[in-house]
């Protein structure tokens, strides 16, 4: 029998705000229209109702951020949405139209997030959610909580993947800390006996990174100084104040090395300040675009040199050539070329170009945004789950597809190759360890036909080596 919508809104409001209701509570059945039972929310016999949550960029623009015109809110949603017009031209998904419902929050407050928690959970229930990149973890975990396939292109902390119905391209924020301060150990950036500054949000996955790195820390002997950015109010202005202080906070307690754990919009002030101190810095993957090209080319010139542990991919090989792209990774770009035709004037997309914007290189090509590697990524997963699911799909049975589909295709990340299987909540098999590395707009194309070993004259990561090791291990 199904559930009354209000008892179901009773649930997701539960599930919202405190974070903390059992998996089994949190995907309570409702609306159970298909022969096979389960939680057919969003489900119709004639459609299926997907969220995708798109920063909306006016908030940005409006607190100082320069964006490239083409970046737009519409742009960045139909970076999903044609996917789904691609599906429903070719008859949809075992004779399901997929209705994409786009729901935004401003990145500037992020806590106008949890209205996308709670429209896709009560107010418009959807079947499940995408977002990309850039939404807080907070409400990442409130939507998983409330029993809503969820996919996730950053990073979240474990409690989110926990949940059962979260799955990301990266592991947790727990297993990324630990792995990149166990490798930043081993290679004895970090050494032994060491005292290191830890700067970090507040925000769950920082916090969660945190407790992570410190574990490693403390067992290699280190004295360790934390500075925490108030990043749930998402003020730049107070960001920008407190991580400023945090190069004080560091100097007096004479570190050596810096670990970060801080996205690059709530940082600007420590990196302002940080140049000159002779500190290493190691990146720890844990918070949105924190080792992503974007974010790359996003940090400021005192942070050229330090090293990041990813699973996300580069445009480059470490001796400072393009990378040749996979089968999977040209789809992905041909696709974006089409859809993005009238958006560049022209120009076609090229490796490392930042997203949104129209670049004239050095040599005089023409070139525009990169195609968006967690869209591509992301929605053919989705695919391929939701055909696998059959015509009886529920969240249920959805994400038993899900976790069956064996090897998956890993645009810009994991050297090209992700996997699903039972209790595997993160498509990604592999990371390696990246260099920011500096290419100032002008910087003269070399023979190998990079920047200084970028793809284009913009700042970026660049592979310290050919291997790349098993997250598993």
């Amino acid at each position: 029998m199904a559930r009354s919508r209000t008892w179901t809104a009773v649930i997701a409001v539960v599930c919202a705000f405190t974070l903390t209701a059992g998996l089994a509570a949190c995907s309570s059945s409702d609306d159970d229209s298909s022969g096979g039972g389960g939680n057919t929310t969003g489900v119709t016999d004639t459609s299926i109702k997907i969220g995708v949550a798109v920063s909306d960029l006016d908030g940005l623009r409006a607190a100082g951020m320069a964006l490239a015109p083409a970046l737009t809110t519409q742009n960045l949603s139909k970076r999903i949405t044609s996917y789904f017009d691609e599906w429903n031209a070719a008859g949809g998904i075992n004779g399901r139209q997929v209705e994409g419902v786009v729901m935004t929050w401003d990145p500037v407050k992020p806590a106008t997030a949890q209205k996308v928690c709670d429209d896709a959970t009560i107010n418009t229930p959807v079947f499940a959610m995408i977002n990309s990149n850039g939404m807080g973890a907070k409400y990442i975990e409130c939507i998983a909580q409330a029993g809503v396939p969820i996919f996730f292109g950053d990073v979240a902390p474990q409690s989110a993947h926990d949940t059962g119905w979260l799955t990301t391209i990266s592991p947790s924020a727990e297993v990324n800390a630990k792995s990149g301060i166990d490798a930043a150990i081993e290679s004895g950036q970090i050494p032994k006996g060491a005292t290191v500054g830890l700067l970090s949000g507040n925000g769950p996955e920082h916090v969660a990174a945190v407790a992570a790195a410190k574990g490693s820390l403390e067992a290699n002997g280190n004295k360790i100084t934390v500075a925490q950015i108030n990043t749930l109010q998402g003020d730049p202005g107070i960001q920008n104040t407190e991580s400023a202080a945090a190069v004080n906070t560091f100097k007096a307690a004479n570190v050596t090395n810096v670990a970060i754990a801080l996205q690059f919009t709530a940082s600007n002030g420590f990196w302002d300040n940080a140049g000159g101190n002779n500190w290493k810095f190691t990146f720890l993957d844990v918070a949105s675009s924190m080792c992503t090209p974007y974010g790359g080319k996003s940090l400021k010139p005192s942070a050229v040199g330090g090293i990041c542990f990813t699973i996300f991919g580069d445009s480059v090989t470490p001796d400072g050539k393009l990378k040749p792209e996979s089968a999977f990774e040209k789809e992905c770009r041909a696709k974006f070329d089409a859809l993005s035709a009238n958006d560049f004037g022209g120009a076609k997309s090229y490796p490392g170009v930042p997203s949104g914007e129209t670049r004239t290189l050095p040599d005089g090509t023409k070139v525009s945004s990169d195609a968006p590697p967690n869209e591509c990524t992301i929605s053919n997963v989705m695919k391929r789950a939701l055909e696998k699911a059959g015509k009886n799909l529920s969240r249920e049975s959805f994400m038993k597809a899900l976790r069956g589909l064996g090897e998956v295709d890993i645009a810009n990340g994991s050297n090209g190759i992700g996997s699903q299987k039972e209790g595997k909540t993160y498509l990604a098999t592999l990371t390696h360890p990246v260099k920011l590395t500096a290419a100032p707009t002008g910087t003269a194309k070399n023979a190998n036909g990079t920047y200084n070993g970028c793809p284009v004259d913009v700042q970026c990561w660049v592979p310290t080596g050919t291997t790349w090791y098993d997250i598993a291990s």
